[in-house]
């Protein structure tokens, strides 16, 4: 029997440090329960609304929506309001979009006169929180009252009475119950829900403690217990409590509030648009499309091509029968917009694929030319929209928004919840806990970037945070804590790439808030936003592009001539030379260590093989062993194999091994004779393992049909299982190989230009310094800050004897403003350290910073005297602010001031100072590297114990064990095929770059030492892979700064007690932890990096870390 109940007010966690559970989880307690419909009435938005209608549906429950709202001063409170029908959702998403417009990125708050512009389909709940139930509570009872009518006069409204077992709560509910019978309002029953069950309601403390330290937050009242999802009964419990001893009058309010309920339950499709598109519009869209693709294709001579034209009307075929001639209009639209502002702009992803994306502009590459399918991308019987992805210069990705925003008003950019993972949920729950700032920082900063569930695995698991005592931590009761908050939102963000364009009807559908920059953000996700019908278009900002850009700007001013790299030819030798020796730092896609060894083994002499390298460099690739046979084969070690001489034509390019998702569907199509739209279905499907059996039923059967040998059905069907949805899509390599090329062209061609590009614009995983030590490797000489010469960011310079050289620029310096900058552009030249200060006005600060890391080497004392050192001129500017004081209003010095100082009154500073001042203030060394100061040491560890620097590593036998030292640049624990975390680290020895490999049986020694220290010695024994330089497995970890102060302290014996101290170690604990399998059978390690390392994230300024390391 149905539970004769139905709650209305209930939140989740889209209620941000409020609710405590998904929406989903709330929807299936309430199944649980056998209700009819649930409500959910987040608060300040309908960030959770599709999440919770896809839930009823799945659950066949009605679905409510509302929303929580404060009311603006001098009212006051927070009600609930409640949409009934399309026109009811329509004026919830304008009023939520007006509190929002009022409240701004602060606490959305609308007024009654809103309300009374919005009040269509609406109803207004009206419970303890709002200025009614205040008035009760505070016995204002004709103030109440007074009140109410106001509320009825402009919506329709109801009572809305809680109970959370409370003495005050019950006298409250029961005297509003009396005041909506005296006025004959409509009264309702809530419980405020939170949470789904009673032992939730610790997560719920937590997260109150937790909000008071935001900024603005208040002291929590008690600790909720009573708001959980209750049971019909339960509630009717409650009411007969409100109601007294008329068991009658509680039964009325249970059919009060199930009426009120049902009059509200909101049809998905017909009330709110779900599930099919709103484009934007545009006339005779069918025709436009059609005519712009035949005249490019006969623009570029395509037009007597057979299969160029068929493969063109077989496109706009699916196109018109899904309905999506005006989406690719507009992309196309919007392409040529942002291009025309001069923004770099390259489409990625599976819309590569698309004859029709390249004919209008949007995409490069030819599909035809490099065997690229439609049907990877869109399909006839596929559900969901299309999603095209745009790449754009970083830099300008706010001009590229802007671009669409004015050519289209209904457009919007899409939200996301940044929600609670370790870091940030040991530091919320830490501050509610009291503990003090300082050790919450340091709690928080050991654990890689794990999802909060994992914290306590995590504490035993690896040996980093053992080595470190964490898991004997008397703070464990913050960490069972931390860990019920895993995966809720914290709080809202503007996506980082997404946009939606849609109709008229975009503010009927969807709430719009302000962004933190200021644009229309719907409140949706990517997710949700599909689902709702509306077509999001991704807008990526990629800091290669930008780089390019840099870099092209750079060749035009310095040789006066422009570089056309979009045409510049795909075959250069030269580049692919370069390529071949590995020395791709900086370079898009291929900088990375295992890029570096791949690209070795791999030797890539053209832009397919760029293609190749791209897909095999993945998890799923590296996960199903793609690399090791292919390589095999190309390498003329193995024979190209074939499971069945009809595959010939779908593997040949490959060896016949399956590396791309192109390449499964022509599996499939020539395996079953199915289509390539069916083929695309399957390969979706076998990335589960329900979806796996489903496939490998339906192939069997199929492939047997056509006649194929029992044995070939079951080799093939090996094949595509061991793949399962793993590989690359080929049109997505394509996409990225293209800017790989074009770095790696200006890399071996104008190698200055392209190191100022990358080191202003920083697109890769490396920081500052290990390119800058980079540039030095390739002969560019690396130029500091100058007052005088350099410009706002790195610029290309020649060097003493014309070298080539870059310049750093004044943005680089810490603290400076882009005012600043600006005021020391436009004052130069510069005289004097005194006519800088007098004329540039920047901060003490900066005049430090920049005498510090040499900005006024430069410059001669007016006198003719010899030069200052830095430390004269510190003193100097102390002194010109002291007298800048004393001038006249203290504005600026008296003219022609001098300030005596004496040359060489203060020594100069010494190199390790200078590296490390830069270090400080420019977060890289320009003027020498860190290991100078360590000369005396490195030269120790190179006679008495096997160092080797970066640059002879070529000449060590494979197996031969060796000391390396460095300054670490980069750690990551990428996904690999054995299901072990592997800690990967690259070292900076000034000579070169040395990649060590760490296994799980030697992290027990290793691991706190590599992630704790950035100065590190490692033995190991050389492993030679490829034609690039080898890569060291290493054995021992040992912090450089310690082994010199044993060198110090004691000499040789004390450096070399040092370094055998670790191989004194006992048995080792490893590393623990459960394995994630997937479909096809392969494991990988619960900490491994899933995302390539570098794909999104800016690189830190000394080193990188990827998302699976700790520390820092």
């Amino acid at each position: 029997m149905p539970d004769p109940f139905t709650h209305l007010d209930v939140v989740s966690s889209a209620s941000m440090r409020y609710g405590t559970v998904h929406p989903p989880a709330l929807v299936e307690r309430a199944a649980e329960l056998g209700m009819e419909a649930l409500a959910l009435t987040d608060r300040d938005g309908v960030y959770g609304a599709v999440k919770h209608l896809r839930a009823c549906r799945e659950a066949g429950l009605g679905a409510i929506l509302g929303v929580n709202l404060a009311v603006a001063a001098p009212e006051g409170g927070r009600v609930t309001v409640l949409a009934r029908g399309r026109r009811g959702w329509a004026s919830l998403c304008r009023l939520v979009s007006a509190a929002h417009a009022t409240g701004g990125r602060g606490v959305p708050a609308f007024s009654r006169d809103t309300l009374a512009a919005h009040a269509e389909g609406l109803v207004v709940l009206l419970g303890p929180d709002s200025d009614v139930g205040r008035a009760v509570r505070d016995r204002h009872h004709e103030r109440a009252r007074r009140l109410l009518d106001r509320w009825r006069a402009i919506a329709e409204v109801a009572v809305e009475l809680v109970d959370h077992y409370g003495t005050d709560q019950r006298s409250q509910a029961a005297a509003l119950l009396r005041l909506a019978a005296e006025t004959r309002t409509l009264a309702v029953l809530g419980n405020a829900v939170r949470y789904p069950r009673p032992a939730d309601a610790e997560v719920a403390h937590v997260l109150d403690e937790a909000r008071r330290w935001l900024p603005g937050g208040t002291a929590p009242g008690p600790a909720v217990t009573q708001a959980h999802l209750k049971s019909g009964t339960e509630m009717l419990q409650v009411a007969e409590r409100i109601c007294g001893p008329d068991p009658a009058a509680a039964r009325r309010l249970i059919a009060h509030t199930r009426a009120l309920a049902a009059s509200c339950v909101l049809d998905p499709a017909a009330d709110l648009g779900m599930d099919r598109p709103h484009l934007p519009r545009i006339p005779d869209a069918r025709d436009r499309l059609w005519r712009r693709c035949t005249e490019a294709l006969r623009h570029r001579g395509l037009h007597r091509d057979d299969r160029a034209r068929s493969r063109l009307a077989h496109e706009l075929e699916i196109i018109e029968h899904k309905g999506f001639p005006a989406y690719f209009l507009t992309v196309a639209d919007i392409t040529d917009r942002i291009r025309d502002r001069g923004i770099r702009c390259s489409i990625r992803g599976s819309g590569t694929g698309s004859l029709v994306n390249h004919l209008l502009g949007i995409s490069a590459i030819d599909p035809l030319a490099h065997g690229l399918l439609m049907e990877r991308f869109l399909t006839p019987s596929r559900t969901g929209l299309p999603d095209i992805d745009l790449d754009v210069e970083s830099a300008r990705r706010l001009d590229a928004y802007q671009a669409i925003f004015d050519a289209y008003p209904h457009a919007a950019c899409v939200s996301m919840m940044e929600t609670y993972r370790a870091r940030s949920a040991i530091r919320d729950v830490g501050a509610a806990m009291g503990i003090p700032p300082h050790e919450i920082d340091m709690l928080a900063k050991a654990f890689p970037h794990i999802r909060a569930r994992q914290i306590r695995s995590a504490l035993e698991d690896l040996p980093e945070l053992r080595a470190g005592g964490l898991d004997r931590h008397p703070a464990r009761a913050l960490f069972r804590l931390a860990e019920r908050l895993d995966g809720l939102p914290r709080h809202i963000a503007m996506h980082p790439c997404g946009i939606v364009v849609s109709d008229p009807g975009l503010r009927d559908r969807t709430p719009l808030e302000p962004s933190q920059l200021g644009y229309p953000m719907t409140q949706y996700d990517k997710d949700d936003v599909e689902q709702m019908g509306l077509i999001k278009l991704d807008v990526i900002g990629v800091r290669m592009q930008s780089a390019i850009t840099h870099a092209l700007a750079e060749i035009e001013r310095t040789e006066h001539r422009r570089v056309a790299i979009d045409t510049v030819p795909l075959d250069d030798p030269a580049t692919f030379a370069m390529v071949r020796t590995s020395r791709t730092l900086g370079c898009f896609q291929i900088e990375s260590p295992g890029q570096r060894e791949l690209v070795s083994r791999l030797r890539p002499a053209d832009l397919h093989d760029l293609i190749v390298d791209i897909s095999l460099f993945r998890p799923g690739p590296v996960n199903s062993d793609m690399i090791t046979p292919f390589i095999a084969i190309r390498d003329g070690r193995q024979r190209p194999e074939y499971p069945s001489p009809v595959l010939r034509d779908a593997l040949a390019e490959t060896g016949g091994v399956v590396i791309f998702h192109e390449q499964v569907l022509k599996v499939l199509h020539a395996m079953t004779g199915c289509g390539l739209d069916q083929a695309e279905a399957m390969r979706r499907r076998l990335g589960t393992e329900a979806g796996k059996e489903e496939v490998r039923e339906l192939f069997t059967t199929m492939a047997r049909d056509c006649g194929h040998p029992e044995e070939t059905v079951r080799r093939v069907w090996e094949v595509l299982s061991s793949f399962g949805a793993f590989g690359f899509c080929k049109a997505h390599a394509a996409a990225f190989a293209l800017p790989t090329y074009q770095s790696a062209w200006l890399k071996r061609h104008h190698p200055a230009a392209f190191y100022a590009g990358v080191l202003t614009h920083g697109p890769g995983m490396y920081p500052r310094r290990a390119i800058i030590d980079d540039a030095r490797r390739f002969g560019i000489a690396v130029l500091g800050v100058d007052v005088n010469r350099s410009a706002r960011d790195w610029r290309v310079e020649p060097a003493g004897g014309g070298a080539p050289g870059i310049r750093a620029g004044l943005a680089d310096v810490r603290g400076i403003t882009d005012a600043e900058v600006d005021a020391i552009l436009g004052g130069r030249p510069y005289t004097s350290l005194a006519d800088f200060v007098n004329r540039a006005r920047v901060s003490r600060d900066v005049v430090d910073r920049l005498v510090r890391v040499g900005a006024f080497d430069g410059l001669q004392p007016a006198d003719g005297r010899a030069a200052l050192t830095r430390r004269d001129l510190m003193l100097q500017a102390g002194a010109l602010e002291r007298a800048g004081r004393r001038g006249p209003g203290g504005a600026q010095l008296p003219i022609g001031f001098v300030e005596r100082v004496r040359t060489g009154e203060l020594p100069e500073m010494t190199p390790a100072e200078v590296v490390r001042t830069e270090l400080e203030v420019l977060g890289y060394d320009a003027g020498g590297h860190l290991l100078d100061e360590y000369a005396d040491l490195l030269a120790a560890l190179a006679a008495g114990h096997g160092a080797v620097p970066a640059r002879d590593l070529g000449r060590v036998p494979a197996g031969a064990e060796v000391l390396v030292a460095g300054v670490k640049v980069a750690t990551q624990t990428p996904a690999v095929r054995s299901g072990q975390r592997i800690i990967f680290t690259t070292l900076d020895d000034a000579t070169g770059l040395v990649d060590l490999t760490f296994f799980e049986s030697v992290q027990d020694r290793c691991a706190a030492t590599v992630f704790g220290s950035w100065l590190l010695a490692v033995r190991g024994r050389v492993r030679r892979v490829g034609s690039g330089l080898p890569t060291i497995n290493a054995t021992h970890a040992y912090d450089l700064a310690e082994l010199a102060r044993a060198w110090r302290e004691d000499g040789s014996a004390g450096l070399r007690d040092a370094l055998t101290e670790e191989a004194r170690r006992g048995p080792l604990a490893g590393v623990g932890g459960r394995r994630i399998r997937y479909a096809n059978g392969y494991e990988l390690s619960g900490y491994a990096d899933i995302t390539p390392a570098g794909a999104s994230a800016p690189p830190r300024r000394l080193w990188h870390a990827s998302p699976g390391s700790s520390g820092g």
